[in-house]
């Protein structure tokens, strides 16, 4: 159990005092833009369970200037208790128990429109020069509570009546409607009452303030939906216009697919300027990076797939977490991994030229998972940063991944169980058994027991396929075994067993069974090649042997093997290698494989792994030799897509402009004569005006020039960064500068990325591009100004990848204590998680690198020609 003073220990959960619960908020805010304050009121009408003199209440950054129930009784006090986030309002008279919801529990207060990316918030931006102000929310997880006291529980939900006082010049926004506008002349500003939302969670509660030009259509069902931007940004290109067709796309086909109406009537979408995720699915009123919403007639095919995405996801949320929402935080899978799921799926059905899957099933969801500090889909949280620290690649990828294995397994009845889910428990909440049991009765399998283990334990298996004698001509047969995946490649007798449903494809036709025990026996014909888990639809991996993988080479250089397969295979046998199960010398004879290869995410994938095994590799007696081997493996696909893409954009897929971005990038990253040469010259033709060098281009000339360049091209890219106002570009401007190693230069790039002229959001952007060989430089910086980065990230998930950035990618055991000692007297609740996980990744690649370094030297001593 765990200590607390206001809020009640439910074991798996610390929630407040049962004693009334909200049925309607009447919500009145004022921000003031001269000051940066708001004040307001609230009435909350309840309902009394339990006799009580007291109301605990979350409330945090807030001044309660005043409570009571209305025409009954004032409170006498009223106190704070930060640990927790509450207010404890005392009242003389107990309250009684009543069956309705008749009282008010009214509530004057103040707070401070800050600058931390959360609560009710200001973000900044500029016209002409000129710098203006909107203000806007940000209250998942546990942030409406900064903005008006409430019941801050995903389970407590009501009924929202916001108003909202604003300048005259202003115009307001929130979950619904307006449903009237009343101008004051004497002080210049206007009134917006809202129409009534549903009953809903108050962490999706939104408003937003300010200045806005927007785009607008509607759904062939009628609802209406806008695109909203801060004013000047047309000026810069950049507009709402691709953002708008997907946003209408994406709403009418979730009605269908869900056979459920949206429940309101419109559904606006809000760049902001200042923005701590990537979006937020607020109901009715969703908000984003502008870099995640806003694109121009240049924009490259890379950051629209990730538009159509983010903007799919958000949709979907408005079924999945606003429809219904989950009963507690542990159950946030049921939100995130859904939206992913579906925002992929939305996308594909949209563009299905761009073969979303492939680059679907190369997510860090395995890569987290088979950590010993990684946590179950279903998982325990009680504070706030525990709370926090569960977005993560296990929430979102692997809760999609589990959700793509029930469709590929049950198909149209997967959907209908899922249609059932959200009728059944619409405007409620629910638990994880809520959705098996709507699955199980559409299915008429017990889904509980096939899924259980995927989301109540961390972990997933690996299955090892060994061949067996066989009595009969014509058939093999195979027995199948189960066991916990780790990087340890070490096997516990208590690891638990996983329902495996295992698809399988050879050139003699598909096969399908169960592996619901730790090992099993099954035949089938004869055959030259076999491919487990074929559509890579089953979370696990396949331990593949020399022989399976030899069989299968054919049909991975004649691309007959369909391309999730490949990168399958390309994935399952890396990450043997990993746990020292494989040598690596198969993976890099596989690898040899692809040289046909024409899908980008395949490239993506062998760039990324052949990039870990370098950077591990650095100072190494056959680093050289293997970046020569990479340049060999490189070029050819460089000259092959061209450094320019052909004129006529229509002549090239999607795919090949991909391709050339990466491909070129890593060249340059390897400092291949040609192309930095060719980036070099492309620079210095634009280089007073970078923001005229051709957009598609610019991801890798950009970044070539100031690995290879010097402190006055490097400053030629931040004087641009503070140019531009399209958030895009500046992300760009962001990377490129700090792609060096170079010390002063590394060191301007990181005092930079802390100035003022870099919004807080976007300051990891310059700390994840230093190369691999200058993080010494990184970590020394991030200890040097420990306290000052702390004081502005300490409470946000930014500082996770600063601290993830700062440190190595490898340490020796003696090293990893250094740093346990050190983040043990620096604690930083949010990354405590991900801060241990960065650890044992660091001691895993130790490890994997003492596996590998022998056998790589002489496999590349043995290819070298």
């Amino acid at each position: 159990m765990i200590e607390t003073k206001y809020l009640i220990d439910k074991g798996d959960k610390l929630v407040l005092p049962e004693c009334v619960v909200p049925h309607l908020y009447d919500l009145h805010l004022t921000p003031n833009f001269n000051d940066f304050t708001f004040s307001g009121f609230v009435d909350i009408s309840i309902r009394v369970l339990q006799p009580t003199k007291t109301i605990v209440i979350h409330s945090i950054d807030l001044v309660l200037q005043s409570a009571g129930i209305v025409s009954e009784q004032s409170a006498v006090s009223i106190e704070y208790y930060t640990p927790e986030q509450v207010a404890i309002i005392n009242f003389k008279d107990e309250l009684q128990p009543s069956d309705s919801n008749n009282k008010v529990l009214s509530i004057r207060f103040t707070g401070i429109l800050n600058d931390k990316l959360k609560g009710f918030y200001r973000s900044s931006y500029k016209v002409d020069g000129e710098q203006r102000y909107i203000a806007t929310t940000q209250f998942e997880a546990t942030d409406a509570r900064r903005s008006f006291p409430c019941f801050d529980e995903p389970a407590l939900k009501a009924i929202f009546r916001i108003n909202l006082t604003v300048q005259s010049n202003h115009i307001a926004l929130s979950n619904m409607q307006e449903k009237s506008i009343t101008e004051h002349s004497e002080n210049s500003t206007k009134t917006y009452i809202f129409e009534d939302t549903p009953v809903m969670s108050t962490y999706l509660v939104a408003f937003c303030v300010g200045e806005f030009d927007y785009v607008e259509s509607k759904t062939k069902q009628g609802i209406r939906v806008r695109v909203y931007q801060v004013p000047g940004k047309k000026k810069d290109g950049e507009t709402g216009d691709f953002a708008l067709q997907i946003a209408v796309d994406s709403l009418s086909y979730f009605i269908e697919y869900f056979d459920i109406p949206y429940p309101l009537t419109k559904c606006d979408h809000v760049g902001i300027p200042d923005f701590a995720f990537g979006a937020m699915e607020n109901w009715g009123l969703i908000t984003y990076r502008e870099s995640t919403i806003l694109s121009s007639k240049n924009t490259p095919v890379r950051r629209k797939k990730r538009i159509a995405y983010v903007i799919g996801h958000e949709v979907a949320h408005q079924w999945f977490g606003n429809l219904v929402s989950p009963a507690w935080w542990s159950q946030l899978w049921l939100n995130e991994g859904f939206a992913t799921f579906m925002g992929n799926k939305v996308t594909d059905h949209l563009f299905p030229q761009w073969n979303v899957w492939i680059d679907y099933i190369n997510n860090e969801a395995m890569e987290l998972d088979c950590l010993a500090n990684s946590h179950p889909v279903e998982v325990k949280v009680h504070s706030s940063s525990q709370i926090f620290e569960i977005f993560d690649g296990i929430s979102y990828q692997k809760g999609s991944l589990i959700i793509r294995m029930l469709e590929n397994r049950f198909g149209e009845q997967f959907r209908l169980g899922l249609s059932q889910y959200l009728k059944k428990h619409s405007f409620g909440n629910t638990t994880t058994e809520d959705l098996w049991q709507s699955i199980s009765q559409a299915t008429g399998t017990n889904v509980n027991d096939y899924m259980n283990n995927f989301t109540k334990k961390s972990g997933f298996p690996v299955l090892n396929f060994k061949r067996m004698e066989s009595s009969k001509a014509g058939e093999k047969i195979f027995e199948v075994s189960q066991r916990q995946f780790r990087l340890s490649g070490e096997e516990q007798p208590d690891d638990p067993i996983w329902n495996c449903f295992v698809q399988i494809e050879t050139n003699n036709g598909s096969f399908n069974f169960l592996l619901d025990q730790k090992v099993k026996t099954f035949c089938i014909p004869e055959f030259q090649w076999m491919k487990p888990n074929f559509g890579q639809s089953g979370y696990f991996r396949i331990e593949y042997d020399s022989e399976m993988i030899k069989s299968l080479i054919p049909s991975i250089k004649s691309l007959s093997l369909p391309a999730t397969d490949r990168l399958g295979i390309l994935s399952d046998t890396f990450g043997m290698c990993r746990a020292g199960i494989a040598p690596i010398s198969m993976f890099m004879d596989l690898v040899s494989g692809f040289i046909n290869e024409t899908e980008s995410a395949i490239w993506d994938s062998i760039v990324s792994k052949l990039g870990q095994l370098y950077d591990l590799s650095l100072g190494s007696s056959y680093s050289e030799k293997f970046k020569a081997f990479l340049l060999k493996l490189y070029k050819p696909i460089a000259t092959k897509v061209g450094f320019l893409p052909p004129k006529d954009s229509l002549e090239e897929s999607s795919g090949q402009a991909l391709l050339r971005e990466r491909i070129h990038i890593t060249l340059g990253q390897l400092g291949d004569n040609h192309v930095v040469i060719q980036c070099r010259t492309y620079f210095n033709e634009f280089r007073d005006n970078l923001n005229k060098l051709q957009s598609d281009i610019k991801p890798y000339v950009l970044p070539t020039t100031i690995r290879h360049g010097n402190e006055v091209d490097q400053q030629c890219v931040i004087e641009e960064y503070r140019k531009s106002n399209v958030s895009a570009d500046r992300n760009l401007y962001l990377r490129s500068l700090s792609s060096t190693t170079k010390p002063d230069m590394v060191k301007k790039a990181l005092d930079f990325s802390l100035s003022s002229d870099v919004r807080s959001q976007d300051t990891y952007i310059g700390w994840i591009a230093i190369p691999t060989s200058a993080q010494p430089l990184v970590w020394d910086y991030f200890v040097s100004n420990f306290d000052s980065i702390k004081k502005v990230f300490g409470e946000s998930r930014l500082i996770i990848r600063l601290i993830s950035s700062s440190l190595p990618k490898r340490a020796n055991a003696t090293q990893i204590q250094f740093y346990q000692k050190f983040f043990s007297e620096h604690i930083i609740p949010v990354a405590d998680r991900s801060t241990k996980q960065s650890l044992e990744d660091m001691e895993n690649n130790e490890r994997f690198f003492n596996s590998f370094n022998n056998v790589l030297g002489n496999w590349l001593n043995s290819n070298e020609k």
